[in-house]
């Protein structure tokens, strides 16, 4: 069985793989147990697809896995755990929870609290980059502005940071591309956005989420990472289970609809989940089964597909994802109403396209 290929395109570390030589600073951490709850029934495969799932348990574990759990329809029908992870700590999915700004926007838009086409300089005038840069621009990491790792993102998953206000740091930054031209992965973006947001509602990114979705679909955190001035990071906070976020997973799934109900705007996971010209095979904060350009830098993940569509060249064209440090990922795949969650302690040697393939296909 191949590995599959690593890395498709040269170009900068992606933020958090700086986390790697964070010296002697203590992280943040939230590990308070959420208990395993009666959303999804429990139904297990058996036979060959047992098998096969068991043998995509075994490769994930060999490379620092945690947690691997399948959903189809609305049942578990597979979850193994490594045997030093207790299923009901929290992991820091690290970027797995920029995909929550897409719903995030969604939201607000609906409210009529924001526009994705609006200038942001509307709002923010003190914007170091200037003109047009948009909401739509900042979800599609193509806002051009420029992107500042250790103070960003290294600084902010520490318990004492250097960086006070990184929402207003990140507004001061200058642009380094004109918006739309150029796809940029980094934590810039969300800052921004993060600072946009609270200057347009007068509250919290996080709080307006908890209200509006996390709290009413039962979605729990075990915590989330912020800056001293108390703004949430809306690129890599999120603390949370497999089977908690089994449930976003299942929300994007079915178009916004949890327990019946339509809990984002109808049609608004498509336009999640459809890319930019710069990149095709990134969405509003979900990475998409997509082929791209050789220019395009995907090296922020160096653990997608060298040819072809990037998750899975040989999978279906509908999969998604949300992806994180660490190797955590959400997988969506709505053609075969699957729900997948992996979650990981770091391994180099782990492949997107393995892990899909011997899931999907047994290969």
């Amino acid at each position: 069985m191949s590995e599959g290929p690593l890395m498709r395109r040269a170009g900068p570390l992606t933020p958090l793989l700086l986390a790697l030589s964070l010296g002697c600073r203590a992280r943040q951490s939230y590990e308070t147990a959420i208990p395993i709850d009666d959303t999804f029934p429990r139904e297990p495969v058996t036979g060959a697809l047992l098998e096969r799932y068991e043998a995509a348990a075994r490769w994930s574990e060999a490379r620092d896995g945690l947690a691997l759990v399948i959903l189809r329809g609305e049942t578990v029908i597979f979850e193994s755990y490594a045997r030093r992870y207790d299923p009901t700590t929290p992991v820091h999915i690290f970027s797995g929870t920029k995909s929550f700004s897409c719903a995030l926007a969604l939201l607000l838009e609906a409210d009529g609290a924001l526009r994705l086409d609006e200038d942001v300089l509307d709002t923010l005038p003190e914007l170091a980059a200037g003109a047009g840069v948009t909401p739509d621009t900042l979800l599609h990491f193509t806002s051009g502005i420029a992107q500042d790792n250790r103070a960003l993102t290294r600084d902010g998953l520490m318990e004492e940071q250097r960086i006070e206000d990184k929402y207003r740091y990140a507004v001061g930054l200058p642009s380094e591309s004109a918006p739309g031209a150029v796809f940029h992965y980094g934590s810039s973006h969300q800052a921004v956005l993060g600072a946009l947001i609270t200057a347009k509602i007068g509250q919290s990114p996080l709080e307006y989420l908890e209200e509006r979705l996390f709290t009413p679909m039962g979605l729990r955190f075990g915590g989330w990472n912020h800056d001293p001035a108390g703004n949430p990071m809306l690129a890599y906070g999120a603390w949370t289970t497999a089977n908690e976020w089994l449930k976003y997973g299942v929300l994007l799934r079915d178009d916004g609809r949890w327990g019946g109900e339509a809990r984002l705007p109808e049609g608004g996971v498509d336009r999640c989940t459809t890319g930019s010209a710069a990149n095709p095979a990134y969405g509003m904060t979900l990475w998409l089964n997509e082929d791209v350009a050789d220019d395009v830098d995907l090296s922020a993940f160096d653990t997608l597909a060298e040819e072809g569509r990037i998750l899975d060249p040989d999978g279906p064209a509908d999969l998604f994802a949300a992806a994180g440090y660490n190797d955590n990922r959400l997988y969506v795949v709505p053609s075969e109403e699957l729900v997948i969650v992996r979650l990981g302690a770091g391994s180099r040697r782990f492949s997107d396209p393995t892990l899909l393939r011997m899931i999907l296909r047994g290969e």
